[in-house]
């Protein structure tokens, strides 16, 4: 599913992302809000692919070059079909963000979660449409990614 079929509820997540990467733009640091076109479990690896644009592929790759994410925050919402969270990497050291949105569809979500629980870690690896590269970095609680957000 792609974000053109989550509706209202995605749409109001990217806006999330603007208003918190402009937060951190307003404290002097460095922080980009990423438009994901479509976000993929793969529960085996305990992961979650990010699709983005190359242009904000390239950006991040860029930022995050040689620095270490120091941080994860999740912030999360529901919906009937999907969970949503808006996952910041940071690095307060060096004052950069990174800001990516994500679902996961409920069908996907019990797998997912069992298998970063067993690994530890969700990790979340964002690359371009042509896979020429990567960048990963690990939620290392994912109890943080999968809880409730009504909780």
């Amino acid at each position: 599913m792609s974000r053109a079929d989550l509706g209202e509820r995605w749409q109001r997540v990217f806006d999330d992302t603007e208003a918190t990467a402009a937060e951190y733009r307003d404290r002097g640091w460095e922080a980009l809000a990423l438009h994901p076109g479509d976000v993929n479990p793969i529960a085996d690896e305990a992961q979650l692919h990010v699709l983005l644009p190359g242009s904000e592929f390239d950006a991040v790759n860029e930022l995050l070059s040689g620095v270490p994410i120091e941080s994860i925050r999740v912030y999360a919402a529901g919906s009937e079909t999907a969970s949503y969270r808006l996952v910041v990497a940071e690095n307060a050291t060096a004052e950069v963000a990174v800001c990516v949105p994500t679902f996961v569809l409920d069908s996907d979500n019990e797998a997912l979660e069992a298998a970063a629980t067993d690994a530890g870690e969700l990790v979340i690896r964002l690359r371009p449409l042509d896979d020429r590269d990567h960048v990963e970095f690990a939620v290392d609680d994912p109890s943080l990614f999968f809880q409730d957000p009504a909780e």
